[in-house]
């Protein structure tokens, strides 16, 4: 559960960003976020580089670094914002990235630059999880839909703020500053980079973090004991409540399902609806709008008290509605309307999903709770990414018209998944809803800009 604190007003969006402990937590996400994009963007130029010839095959060496680590060591950034003090942790993990981060520039060969991208992504795996376990001590349970939707954009919002970087950057030799400095685009990129991860620690520095109520551990094991008794602790929390249960497989089922879109964007755009690479872009910047769009509408829900269980298998029904749709569909402008849907459906279900367990998941487990969700959605993603192009091709050609398109038939199957995860989220739920006309009055209710909610906060 969220930490009990004295009941305040829900605050605005600005007031959440302007003033307070959150406020400070936020913008060090911001930098933070910014910074990985920037060290994602010239890692993957730098390898590109140091690749020669196999370019192409060497801008896999920082995607499988960045990628590994989150399947296989993230449940122990869980198990350590769980046990030390999570303010330290962040700190020690910012400033982690930052020296590590600057070492890339005397990378000068595929192995150095595999091996530094790997521990750059550990430490990121020990940020993260004591980032979420500890927004529920820092805002009002009432605030955490918009808090999740803001934390939501500063962590993807910051991507075409990482990619401008990167243009600037590379603009750089032409004025010759380069020369002066004898660094490549890269190497200033990395500085600029280990200055947001610098800035990202000082910030959170400054943050002064209610104390934690810890629970007296009954165990007395030393060594490597507790730490394992830790985590298997964590995730027999997970396997035995239902709702936190089906919101993080929920998450890592849906994402599987709906990741395949983003592996076959391209291909979609170009031989199911016809389109051209801008056609393409057009498909991307539907996706976003629409994502944005659910962000805003999820906030919005959740300061109106809507059920964040209930929204959540909604937007995955949404979700799964659409893909099924935008196989469906023959033309661009049918496609990014539909597009726009999954988008809209996708930022509703990660907002909620993420609000329900900051809210509902005690703080002692709140570590491993996050980074068994973090994994799990790596998973999902990687095994999405995997298979789908693979599925396409053997389901080309096999079928009639009109599902001879593979591309086509594997977007409907991730729909298809998706739908019947919103199903069984929302048949686990069920005993949520008091009547089907009680569920229309809450969501009306909810929606209503003009009710005010003076009921006492929920904790």
């Amino acid at each position: 559960m969220a930490v009990e604190t004295e009941a305040h007003p829900s605050r605005t969006t600005f007031q959440l960003i302007s003033q307070g402990p959150f406020a400070r937590l936020w913008w060090a996400g911001l930098f933070s976020s910014m910074g990985d994009w920037v060290a994602l963007f010239a890692t993957l130029t730098l390898s590109a580089r140091l690749g020669g010839s196999q370019a192409e095959t060497a801008i896999l060496v920082p995607l499988v670094a960045r990628l590994l680590p989150g399947l296989f060591f993230v449940a122990i950034g869980g198990v350590l914002a769980d046990r030390f003090n999570r303010k330290v942790m962040m700190i020690v993990a910012d400033v982690g990235r930052g020296v590590f981060v600057l070492s890339l520039a005397f990378v000068d060969n595929l192995v150095q630059l595999f091996v530094v991208s790997l521990i750059l992504e550990l430490f990121t795996l020990l940020w993260q999880p004591s980032k979420e376990a500890s927004i529920p001590n820092l805002v009002n349970t009432s605030d955490l839909a918009t808090v999740n939707g803001l934390s939501l954009g500063a962590a993807y919002g910051t991507f075409p703020l990482g990619a401008a970087l990167i243009w600037v950057l590379d603009l750089v030799p032409e004025f010759g500053f380069t020369e002066a400095l004898d660094a490549s685009p890269e190497t200033l990129a990395f500085i600029v980079d280990a200055a947001t991860f610098l800035i990202s620690a000082a910030l959170i520095a400054s943050i002064v973090f209610p104390p934690r109520i810890r629970k007296p551990r009954t165990d007395k094991r030393g060594g490597l004991a507790a730490p394992l008794h830790d985590l298997r602790e964590g995730v027999r929390f997970v396997a035995t409540h239902r709702t936190i249960r089906t919101i993080v497989l929920g998450m890592a089922v849906g994402l599987f399902g709906g990741g395949v879109l983003f592996a076959l964007g391209e291909s979609y755009a170009r031989r199911v609806v016809g389109a051209d690479q801008q056609g393409f872009y057009a498909l991307l910047f539907a996706l976003g709008t629409g994502a944005a769009v659910g962000i805003i509408g999820a906030s919005i829900l959740g300061s109106r008290n809507a059920r964040a269980d209930v929204t959540f298998g909604f937007g995955l029904t949404l979700t799964g509605v659409s893909m099924l749709a935008t196989a469906a569909v023959k033309t661009i402008i049918g496609a990014m309307g539909w597009i726009a849907f999954v988008g809209v459906g996708t930022g509703i279900a990660y907002v909620m999903g993420f609000s329900h367990l900051h809210e509902n998941v005690e703080d002692e487990f709140r570590g491993r709770t996050f980074a068994a969700l973090i994994a799990l959605l790596r998973t999902g993603l990687l095994a999405s990414l995997a298979v789908a192009g693979v599925a396409a091709k053997l389901l080309d050609d096999n079928f009639r018209s009109p599902f001879d398109n593979g591309t086509r038939n594997v977007i409907a199957l991730g729909g298809v998944i998706v739908l019947l995860t919103a199903i069984l989220s929302l048949w686990s739920v069920r005993d949520r809803f008091a009547s089907p006309s009680e569920t229309l009055k809450g969501l009306g209710r909810a929606a209503n800009p003009f009710i005010d909610d003076e009921g006492p906060e929920k904790k």
